[in-house]
């Protein structure tokens, strides 16, 4: 069986989703290794890679084991395609590096070998950045970083606002003071600029509309025959229940403003006022926003 239409085979992201599992392995194993040739260079602890023989053993096939599981996982698609290749191509270099390695070592050509090891480290650093990357957003980082490390390193050089208090809430615009945060926390990271599963994007309505590879992700005024709001509902146990299992899920609250607004329109420009809110969606507005 094939996952949707044009998707790779199942087998094939079943191999692919334990790339996160198996690549902390190798993460380890290759910094150790590192670690215990630099503490070689000194006469208290000169033996201290005396035993690299069998974590090498261990640490290529884990490597080649990964490099292969993600490029498994990278066919189902939905990464951007600039950081996917970064992380893949480096990925790469690190397991390759660290396959030399061990051939250098199992040659006795120790000196080369340290070469390789260090090489392999610097290629993981990157590869592990670009992954993050992927996985969290470009800043995930540096986001909440003080704000002269937050721009040396890259970042926007402002963390993320806290919520303003607000004295009418009912003058603010629905869909950014109510909806665009409910989605940022549980839909963005996946359904996002950098990452967009099954090529939908929930940032933004023009995005929702358009929809990913299973059509528009909700159908204005009609909640209930919303894709999103019906992947909401589904059982915690089943495939296409959004967000996946295991991930954080909106509250009872969250979902009862999503429908809400969906039924009232889904405009991403009137105001909650002008959207009528009836008595139990005011009370959960009033509540968000600490009247």
């Amino acid at each position: 069986r094939h996952h949707g239409v044009s998707g790779p085979p199942e087998i094939t992201l079943f191999f692919g989703r334990l790339h996160p599992l198996l690549v902390h392995l190798p993460i380890g194993l290759i910094v150790l290794l590192g670690t215990l040739e630099v503490l070689a260079r000194f006469r208290r602890f000169k033996n201290a890679n005396a035993n690299a023989g069998p974590i090498l053993a261990l640490a290529v096939p884990a490597a080649v084991a990964s490099v292969v599981c993600g490029w498994l996982l990278s066919r189902a698609g939905g990464y951007q395609e600039h950081l996917l290749q970064w992380h893949k191509w480096t990925g790469v270099a690190t397991a390759a590096m660290c396959a030399l390695a061990g051939l250098l070592y199992a040659l006795n050509l120790k000196k080369p070998y340290r070469w390789c090891i260090f090489s392999s480290l610097l290629a993981l650093v990157l590869a592990s950045h670009f992954g993050g990357s992927l996985t969290h957003g470009s800043d995930y980082l540096v986001r909440y970083a003080p704000q002269p490390l937050r721009r040396w390193l890259g970042g926007t050089g402002t963390a993320e606002p806290a919520p303003a208090k607000v004295s009418d809430p009912t003058q603010i615009k629905a869909f950014a003071g109510l909806i665009q945060p409910v989605l940022k926390k549980n839909c963005v990271s996946c359904h996002g600029p950098t990452k967009a599963k099954a090529k939908l994007r929930l940032d933004s309505l023009q995005a929702m509309l358009k929809g990913g590879e299973n059509g528009p992700a909700i159908v204005p005024g009609k909640a209930a025959q919303s894709p999103l709001v019906k992947r909401i509902h589904l059982p915690d146990t089943d495939d296409d229940h959004m967000p996946p299992n295991g991930k954080p899920q909106p509250t009872a609250s969250e979902i009862a403003l999503l429908e809400w607004w969906i039924d009232s329109g889904a405009s991403d420009t009137r105001k909650i006022a002008e959207l009528k809110p009836p008595p139990n969606i005011v009370r959960l507005i009033d509540a968000r926003f600490g009247q």
